[in-house]
C-alpha cells in the first residue's frame, strides 16, 4: 500500500442481521486531504464508517490504517490508534458542560500529553465554546453543540477524523461555518479527513476526492473538480 494513503477499504461487504447493504466498497483516503463519501439518504455511507470503525463487523475485506489491516480490532482499540468519529446526531451528554466534555475526550492516553495544545486549538477554532465553557451541552444551539461534537474529537488527538453528516440540521450560515472549519484542520493542522455527507454542495467546496455511493456501491469516484463537472453528479445531486 502506498504510504501517501491513510485508510484503504478493499472489497468491503457488512450488514445488518440477514441484510446486506454493502456490497465491495473500495475507497481511499490521502493522508492530509478530505476525501468525501457522498450520496442519498439510505445509501450506505453511515453503515460504511460504522464498518471502517468496527461498530458492525465486516462480512469479507479489509480496512487497512496506516500499513496495518484493523479490519477485526474493536473501536476502542482503531481509537487509540487515531482513527476518530464525529457521529451524527452529536451525541453529547447534556448535563455535562462544555469544558467538561473536552476534558474528558483529553484524558484518553493518546491525547493527554498534548491536552493543553488541544484545548488551544479547539478554543482558537471555536472561540464560542471558549465563551460557554462552563455551560451545560444541553443548553446549547444546535449548532453549538455540533461544534462541541467536532472539538470533542479534535480533544482525541485524531492523525484521521471522520465526520457523519456534520451539516445535518444547520442551517445554512452553520453549515458554511462548519464546512471552514474541516477545511481549517486540514489546512492549518494537517489533519486527514473523511466526511460523509448528504450536502454535496458543501462537501465539492472543500474536499479534494470524493466518492458517491447508491445502494450499498460506489458508482462514481474522482478529484472533486471532476465530479462537479460529471453530467451524472449535476442532474441527480447538484440539480444542474
Amino acid at each position: 500500500m502506498s504510504e501517501s494513503y491513510m485508510l484503504v477499504v478493499e472489497e468491503l461487504e457488512s450488514g445488518y442481521g440477514e441484510t446486506q447493504v454493502l456490497f465491495g466498497v473500495n475507497l481511499k483516503v490521502r493522508k492530509g486531504q478530505i476525501t468525501a463519501l457522498l450520496g442519498s439518504n439510505g445509501a450506505g455511507k453511515t453503515t460504511t464508517l460504522w464498518t471502517i470503525t468496527g461498530v458492525i463487523p465486516a462480512w469479507r475485506g479489509r480496512v487497512v490504517f496506516k500499513g496495518d489491516d484493523v479490519t477485526r480490532l474493536p473501536p476502542h482499540v482503531k481509537t487509540r490508534m487515531g482513527m476518530i468519529l464525529v457521529p451524527e446526531g452529536r451525541r453529547l451528554w447534556p448535563q455535562l458542560t462544555v469544558q467538561e466534555h473536552l476534558e474528558i475526550a483529553g484524558s484518553i492516553p493518546r491525547s493527554k500529553n498534548r491536552k493543553d495544545e488541544l484545548l488551544e486549538i479547539v478554543y482558537q477554532l471555536f472561540p464560542r465554546l471558549k465563551e460557554r465553557r462552563d455551560q451545560k451541552a444541553g443548553t446549547l444551539s444546535g449548532g453549538e453543540q455540533q461544534m462541541l461534537a467536532i472539538a470533542r474529537g479534535i480533544m482525541m488527538s485524531p492523525e484521521l477524523l471522520m465526520f457523519d453528516e456534520p451539516s445535518l440540521g444547520l442551517a445554512p450560515k452553520l453549515v458554511q461555518d462548519i464546512a471552514k472549519t474541516i477545511a481549517q484542520l486540514r489546512d492549518e493542522h494537517g489533519l486527514t479527513v473523511l466526511l460523509v455527507e448528504q450536502n454535496i454542495h458543501m462537501s465539492l467546496q472543500i474536499a479534494d476526492y470524493g466518492y458517491i455511493m447508491e445502494n450499498g456501491r460506489i458508482v462514481l469516484e474522482g478529484p472533486v473538480h471532476e465530479l462537479e463537472e460529471n453530467p451524472m453528479v449535476k442532474k441527480a445531486y447538484l440539480g444542474l
